[in-house]
């Protein structure tokens, strides 16, 4: 019987039982945050990649994996591909393993719709710039005075999984929720933004929880910017291609009470340091960034990555 050979090229020793549940499946390698280099050194006969877009440094297309002839699957433990060519591996005949229609148990993982919340209402209360003001022995609110979220009007752009949770999320503290989302019913709970060009001049907080494709590819551009309120609140848990950075500049630069929340970066898959949006987030206080640590709880690890592992162990046995 043939012995799967598995090269793991993101972090697990952290998360119960993974490590274990590969080494069942196969001879494990683990390279928990390789450079592009570094896989160019090691041996390439590997038939299984277990991996996850958060922190990677590796794109799956063919200047790396050309030459891998006997790759046989990619494993991610993630919803989101974009950090996998699909056109190459398909081409390949290379099986692609994720946790995009994987409903049922993407129900149970709450934690990026949580941060979008998180990172919304620490934007609306300043509680960041607050923080660091105290830090530096100073206590004075006015700087920081802030929005009440029960005043406000947010629209939920994607009214899929995580979309829905957070919703929930500001209805629950009495928001008027707007959503948009043209393939999907929106609850009579919540206002269906439909015209683009007119009802999005009255939204102050805008979060994303769309998936990206060819046509949704900076989505956000400057015919949404230049519709929107000149202090509105962007939240992007989504992905950052979803937004044209170039034109979220230009529109920050010209209202500059205007504030984008974000834990993703276009092209950060490339380097994060490439994207313009984080470059400008060094000397712009109107941008806040986090690492992409929207599913990065353990709770949720355990769950997407112990699934991932039992989807590849199908195929395996198949």
């Amino acid at each position: 019987m043939h012995k799967y050979k598995i090269l793991c090229i993101t972090p697990i020793k952290h998360i119960p039982n993974i490590e274990d549940a590969l080494r069942k499946l196969g001879d494990l390698t683990i390279i928990d945050d390789p450079l592009p280099e570094d896989l160019k050194l090691i041996d390439n006969d590997f038939d299984i990649i277990f991996t996850n877009p958060n922190k990677s440094k590796i794109y799956i297309g063919p200047e790396l994996f050309e030459s891998w002839k006997s790759l046989k699957f990619v494993c991610t433990a993630s919803t989101g591909t974009v950090h996998i060519d699909k056109d190459f591996i398909e081409k390949r005949g290379i099986q692609l393993i994720s946790l995009t229609k994987e409903y049922e148990v993407l129900k149970t993982i709450s934690s990026t719709a949580e941060l979008a919340f998180t990172l919304m209402m620490s934007s609306l209360r300043n509680l960041i710039p607050a923080y660091h003001s105290v830090k530096k022995e100073e206590w004075n609110y006015e700087p920081f005075i802030g929005r009440q979220l029960n005043k406000l009007k947010i629209c939920v752009f994607g009214y899929g999984r995580l979309g829905t949770m957070f919703a929930k999320f500001c209805h629950a503290f009495g928001a008027d929720v707007y959503v948009y989302d043209p393939y999907k019913e929106i609850p009579s709970d919540y206002n269906e933004l439909v015209d683009l060009s007119n009802d999005l001049k009255k939204i102050d907080v805008i979060s994303i929880h769309m998936h990206v494709d060819h046509s949704t590819e900076n989505f956000f551009d400057k015919n949404i910017f230049d519709n929107l309120k000149h202090d509105v609140l962007i939240i992007n848990t989504a992905r950052g291609e979803l937004i044209n950075e170039d034109h979220l500049i230009d529109f920050l630069e010209r209202n500059s009470k205007s504030t984008i929340a974000s834990d993703v970066l276009s092209g950060e898959i490339f380097g994060f340091k490439n994207s313009k949006l984080y470059e400008y987030s060094k000397s712009s206080s109107q941008v806040l960034l986090s690492p992409h640590i929207g599913g990065m709880t353990i709770d949720a690890q355990e769950i997407a990555y112990s699934h991932a592992v039992k989807l590849l162990s199908i195929y395996l046995d198949k």
